[in-house]
């Protein structure tokens, strides 16, 4: 299952980074912003997976 949604949202990465260049070498304003919002979005959602595949290194990082 995480596996699945690991590289759904590597997918989504990709596409919304690709798409915002395509999209700023047309100079398509919408385009580009839902580019990045579909980039920043699945990489929000990458970052909270790998942390919470560490939970211990946050253990003890808090202290």
């Amino acid at each position: 299952m995480r596996t699945a949604l690991k590289s759904a949202m590597w997918c989504l990465f990709a596409v919304g980074a690709i798409g915002f260049g395509f999209a700023l070498a047309q100079t398509h304003v919408e385009w580009i912003v839902a580019a990045l919002i579909t980039a920043s979005v699945s990489g929000l959602v990458l970052l909270r997976i790998r942390a919470d595949a560490h939970p211990l290194e946050q253990d003890i990082a808090a202290g």
